[in-house]
């Protein structure tokens, strides 16, 4: 059993990429696994201000006043981050895009050798286009030391959320 956070980036709870994400729950919760959700625009995150007081403190973000310490809480509690967002301008979400810039701090903290997650990508869009959000996901993963459990990329691929979903043990 894992411990699953799924950041949702998407403006709308219930269109084509909350479909997905629906899938994904269902497969995982036949393994059992705990899993928390959160609908980012539901929640009120200010962007990162660029202040670098948390890389040089390493006591993480200097702004308290805002929902991110939810999400720092439960990025402590994940096994597995499941990326949810619709293809803006090529990429994630701008809302999603704040959550990243934010975690800086939440990395610095914990350590970079500590945050060591898997994670899974799920992305619709109106085209086929999603090298750029490949692209950032890849080098993101990469970057961190995460493991990519998989990627679902585009409406009606619910069977295959589902199976990523349910390999989650």
């Amino acid at each position: 059993m894992k411990n699953i956070l799924i950041l949702n980036g998407s403006p709308r709870k219930n269109g084509k990429t909350a479909s997905l994400m629906k899938a994904l729950i269902e497969g995982a919760k036949e393994n059992n696994n705990e899993i928390k959700e959160h609908y980012i625009t539901s929640m009120n995150i200010n962007s990162c201000m660029g202040c670098d007081s948390c890389m040089i403190t390493q006591e993480g973000c200097v702004q308290k006043d805002d929902d991110m310490a939810i999400i720092y809480d439960d990025m402590t509690w994940a096994d597995v981050v499941v990326f949810v967002s619709p293809q803006f301008w090529g990429t994630i979400s701008g809302q999603l895009k704040v959550v990243f810039d934010r975690l800086f701090a939440w990395f610095n903290k914990v350590g970079w050798e500590n945050a060591r997650k898997e994670s899974v990508l799920l992305m619709t869009a109106r085209g086929d286009d999603y090298s750029m959000a490949v692209d950032f996901y890849s080098l993101l993963s990469r970057f961190l030391g995460w493991e990519d459990l998989g990627t679902v990329l585009g409406a009606g691929r619910e069977e295959e959320a589902k199976a990523i979903g349910a390999g989650i043990k």
